[in-house]
């Protein structure tokens, strides 16, 4: 493991309101891809004082690296989308293109939804945090 972690949108709401910390090794990277980011800006434009809230989030995602989407990503994406229907275990849409991110990146994912135990089966390193 290279010390890189792309994180999930529920870890990432924990980090934003500073309810939880996240334990890893010294000299972690934590990277955040861009369906995520999607996430936390609705989020943030539906609260209460949304301006304040997007100033907020703008300035806590400036810490971290953004992955954007390629076509390797989309591929990764079809190909989780087509085992999960298979297998009869759908996920939400955006974790499935979260999903394809860690794939494509070969980056562990830290989350905190138990139904990526369905992608954890497919070959997608998932740490429960």
């Amino acid at each position: 493991m290279n010390g890189k972690y792309l994180v999930d949108t529920s870890v990432l709401v924990d980090l934003l309101r500073g309810t939880r910390a996240v334990a890893l090794p010294d000299q972690s990277e934590l990277i955040v891809c861009v369906i995520a980011v999607g996430e936390l800006y609705y989020g943030a434009l539906i609260a209460n004082r949304s301006g304040h809230r997007v100033q907020q989030l703008m300035q806590f995602l400036s810490r971290y690296s953004i992955l954007h989407t390629s076509d390797g990503v989309s591929a990764a994406y079809a190909e989780l989308k087509c085992a999960l229907k298979e297998r009869g275990t759908p996920i939400p849409e955006n974790d499935v293109w979260i999903a394809a991110f860690a794939k494509t990146y070969q980056l562990p994912l830290l989350t905190r939804d138990s139904h990526f135990q369905h992608i954890a089966a497919l070959g997608v390193e998932v740490i429960y945090v």
